[in-house]
């Protein structure tokens, strides 16, 4: 299925696939590549785990200058999959 790509680099997901795979509006999902292939799914716990900044928030927040929040937290992981 061919989908076109808009000036800010978005695509929409066919409904077929949406309704297939359950999504929700808004929900994230995962983008990685393999070769010249893009890859769409479903986050798992450890893609946030995997992150190094987000672990030692976690491990150490009396390190942090910050505190850490649900909310500060999923900001951050929103900004890492928008690649912002």
């Amino acid at each position: 299925m061919l989908v076109k790509v808009d000036q800010k680099g978005r695509f929409q997901i066919p409904k077929e696939f949406r309704k297939r795979l359950k999504l929700k509006k808004r929900q994230r999902l995962g983008v990685s590549m393999k070769g010249n292939k893009i890859i769409i799914e479903q986050p798992r716990d450890s893609m946030v785990e995997d992150d190094p900044v987000l672990r030692g928030m976690i491990d150490n927040p009396l390190h942090s200058k910050v505190k850490v929040t649900r909310e500060l937290l999923e900001k951050l992981t929103d900004e890492q999959w928008m690649g912002l």
